[in-house]
């Protein structure tokens, strides 16, 4: 992919043809700025090798997270700041290896856990239902 200068000094020609070596039905982004190598994102800033994130910022190599901030390597995150290799995990801060926590700050290696309190699968899940928690 190449830098927002060599676009900008690329004549029509090499316009009209960049991009057609890629699959463009599954690699169009909607309204994201400064962004690289990214595929179906929608309104992200500043991210890279994310897929399906939408409202996202300064994330890397995340799938399928929204409103997430400088995280990388998660998958279906929500609201999550400063995280790394998480998934679905929804408003936490600086956590890294975990899944399913919801509210955890600086949490490592939690599953299922609200506020750093692991909990169990079970009652976790019935109490997002009961906070009506979810993307």
């Amino acid at each position: 992919m190449k830098t927002k200068e060599e676009i900008l000094e690329m004549s029509k020609e090499e316009l009209n043809v960049y991009k057609w070596s890629v699959d463009l039905e599954n690699s169009i982004c909607s309204a994201c700025s400064d962004c690289s190598d990214c595929s179906k994102c929608s309104d992200c800033y500043k991210c890279s090798d994310c897929s399906y994130c939408s409202y996202c910022s300064n994330c890397s190599n995340c799938y399928d997270c929204s409103d997430c901030s400088n995280c990388y390597d998660c998958y279906d995150c929500f609201n999550c700041y400063d995280c790394s290799k998480c998934s679905k995990c929804s408003d936490c801060y600086k956590c890294s290896d975990c899944s399913n926590c919801y509210k955890c700050r600086n949490a490592r290696g939690l599953e299922y856990a609200i506020c750093n309190i692991v909990v169990g699968k079970d009652d976790y899940n019935k109490k997002l239902a009961k906070l009506k928690v979810g993307k």
